[in-house]
C-alpha cells in the first residue's frame, strides 16, 4: 500500500503530519471555545402557569440549567426545592420560566409581599390570628403550612348582661266604677279554639320555635364551615444549622448571636378571611372564652346551626332513652305458652234427663209406681 502511494508521487510523512496539525488545531478550539462559555447551574422552574395566590406543589415544580451570573441570587437552586413547596405565588410565573425568590411566599423565597395575596382576592382580608392569646386552642405551630384549610369555632359559656335602664311600668285597668247611665268597659280576651291534631307544618314550626328557644349559651358556632386559607405563618422556631467548635448552636441565616424566646416574634397565624367577616371574627374572639382551630380536608357550604347546652341535654336525654328501652328489650324474659285447659270428650244420650237439684221447689220431681 505505502509502495503503490509512494509510486504516485504522495508523501506519506506530509499526510500523517496534516492529520495531526488538524487534529490539535480543533481541539485546541474547542477547549478555547468551552473556556468562554460561563458555568451553569440548575435552578427551579415553574412546570405549569402559577398565578398570584397559588399554592406551589411538587408538581408545579420542574427542573432548568441555566448559566451563572451576577444574578444567581435570584435563583432557587433545585437543592431547595422542600422550601418552595407549600408557597404562595406572590407574582405570576409562567410554565418554563424559571422561579426567583422574590415571586414566592416561602422559606426559600423572601418571604415577603403578603399583600400580593389580595390581589387575586381583592374582596378578602389577611388577618392575624395569634396563638398565643389564652382563649385559643390550637395544634402546634409546626403543624401548619401555608395553604391549609382550617376551622374556627367560637365556645361562649355566658353572654355580657345588657345595661337595664329602669323605666315606668303602665297602670293595668282591671274595671272602672261607673255611674248610673254610662257604659261599662270590659276587657274581653279572645280564646282561639286550637285543634288536637297537628299537621306536619306544624310540628316542625314548634321544633323551629324550640331551638329558637335554646338559642343561648353556653353554645358553640363554626364561624365558617367553609373553611379559610393560611396564608403565611409567623413565628416559627429557628433551625439549627450549624454548630460552633466548643458546641453552642447557631440559629441558621445570618444571625451569629444565641437564640433565645425572646428574639422570637409571636407565634401567628395569617388567614385569608372575607371583609364582611373581619368585624365578626374580631369580636367573637374578643368574647369567646375558646376558639377552636382544626385543620380540614375540605369545607362545606352549607351554614351550620350551632350548638347550645340544651342541645346536648335534649340529645343525652334522646340517646340514653333510645338505649335504656333496647336493653330492657334485650333482657325481658321469653313469653310463657298459654295453659291449655283439659276438655272431656265423654258425651250424653240424646234422649237422657238431666236431674234437677232438689233444692228447688218448682221443679217437680217423678214418684215411682208402688
Amino acid at each position: 500500500m505505502l509502495v503503490r502511494l509512494k509510486s504516485i508521487g504522495l508523501n506519506v510523512g506530509i499526510i500523517g503530519l496534516s492529520i495531526i496539525v488538524f487534529l490539535l488545531t480543533f481541539f485546541g478550539m474547542k477547549w478555547f471555545a468551552d473556556a468562554q462559555v460561563p458555568p451553569t447551574i440548575d435552578v427551579l422552574a415553574a412546570a405549569t402557569d402559577l398565578e398570584i395566590g397559588d399554592v406551589v406543589t411538587a408538581a408545579d415544580i420542574s427542573q432548568k440549567t441555566v448559566y451563572q451570573d451576577d444574578n444567581l441570587d435570584v435563583y432557587i437552586p433545585v437543592g431547595e426545592s422542600s422550601a418552595l413547596i407549600g408557597g404562595t405565588v406572590a407574582l405570576p410565573i409562567r410554565v418554563g420560566q424559571p422561579i426567583f425568590r422574590n415571586a414566592v411566599l416561602a422559606p426559600a423565597g423572601e418571604g415577603t409581599r403578603l399583600s400580593a395575596v389580595l390581589a387575586r382576592f381583592p374582596d378578602h382580608s389577611l388577618f392575624p390570628l395569634s396563638l398565643e392569646a389564652k382563649n385559643v386552642v390550637a395544634p402546634d405551630i409546626e403543624t401548619f403550612l401555608p395553604g391549609d384549610l382550617i376551622g374556627l369555632t367560637v365556645v361562649m359559656g355566658s353572654r355580657p348582661q345588657p345595661q337595664v335602664t329602669p323605666t315606668p311600668q303602665p297602670e293595668i285597668i282591671t274595671g272602672l266604677e261607673i255611674s248610673e247611665g254610662e257604659v261599662a268597659l270590659t276587657l274581653v280576651t279572645q280564646i282561639t279554639p286550637t285543634s288536637d291534631v297537628l299537621t306536619e307544618e306544624d310540628e316542625e314550626a314548634q321544633e323551629r320555635e324550640a331551638a329558637l328557644a335554646r338559642g343561648f349559651p353556653p353554645l358553640a358556632k363554626d364561624l365558617f364551615p367553609e373553611g379559610v386559607r393560611v396564608i403565611n405563618i409567623q413565628g416559627l422556631p429557628p433551625k439549627p444549622q450549624s454548630s460552633g467548635d466548643n458546641g453552642d448552636v447557631y440559629p441558621s441565616g445570618d444571625q451569629t448571636g444565641y437564640f433565645t424566646i425572646s428574639d422570637q416574634q409571636s407565634e401567628m397565624l395569617i388567614l385569608l378571611v372575607p371583609n364582611e367577616s373581619r368585624e365578626t371574627l374580631s369580636l367573637a374572639i374578643q368574647q369567646s372564652d375558646q376558639v377552636v382551630i382544626s385543620l380540614l380536608a375540605r369545607g362545606w357550604e352549607e351554614t351550620t346551626p350551632g350548638f347550645t347546652y340544651w342541645d346536648f341535654e335534649e340529645m343525652f336525654l334522646s340517646d340514653r332513652q333510645e338505649v335504656l328501652v333496647e336493653r330492657n328489650t334485650e333482657e325481658a324474659p321469653a313469653e310463657m305458652p298459654e295453659a291449655v285447659t283439659p276438655v272431656s270428650t265423654l258425651t250424653t244420650p240424646a234422649n237422657a234427663e238431666t236431674p234437677a237439684s232438689p233444692a228447688d221447689p218448682n221443679i217437680p220431681t217423678a214418684t215411682p209406681n208402688p
